[in-house]
């Protein structure tokens, strides 16, 4: 695939969407953080032109991850500046019973959101928090983005727009044209 869309995703905007699931799905696992975040994504973007957070996600073997909310939750100092990982953990801890779990310690700052933002987490949430891992990986797996990408390669934003999306050229266009410059 030619040129992939990707976005520079906003990691204090981030860190609010992680508080925002830590609050609405108290003891929430990073596994139904990633699919919650990567479907609210999705549907914003087919409905409004854009996604919420603009995360790279990447094709694992048990679907689609955001690569920088993975970095920030798993403190990868490396890939992530040490404040963003000190403002999260300010925010949320995690429980580790067997899995990782987040609890918020403060309500999120909806200011960083906009109304249809919110929209799209919380049907995203309200369609997905109740899932099996199981059912979520074959939900994953049965994607566009998950089909046509390379194992450990990025999710070209284009593949997020659904074929059937009456608006799809239009979202496309717009999406080539500003992608690298917008940042959430």
């Amino acid at each position: 695939m030619g040129n992939k869309i990707l976005y520079r995703m906003d990691y204090e905007k981030a860190i609010e969407a992680l508080v925002w699931l830590a609050h609405k799905n108290p003891g929430i696992d990073i596994y139904h953080v990633a699919k919650i975040l990567y479907f609210a994504e999705k549907t914003h973007l087919n409905r409004y032109g854009r996604p919420i957070l603009g995360a790279t996600y990447i094709k694992m073997p048990f679907g689609q991850a955001p690569s920088e909310i993975r970095d920030l939750i798993t403190e990868n100092v490396w890939m992530v500046d040490p404040e963003y990982i000190e403002r999260l953990f300010s925010a949320i801890k995690i429980k580790k019973e067997p899995y990782d779990k987040l609890i918020s310690l403060r309500e999120p700052d909806i200011n960083y959101f906009s109304e249809t933002d919110i929209e799209c987490l919380e049907e995203s949430l309200n369609k997905y928090k109740d899932l099996t891992f199981n059912d979520l990986k074959r939900i994953s797996r049965e994607e566009k983005t998950w089909n046509e990408t390379e194992p450990s390669d990025k999710i070209d934003y284009i593949l997020m727009v659904d074929d059937e999306n009456k608006d799809k050229e239009e979202i496309i266009k717009e999406i080539r044209s500003t992608s690298q410059y917008v940042r959430f």
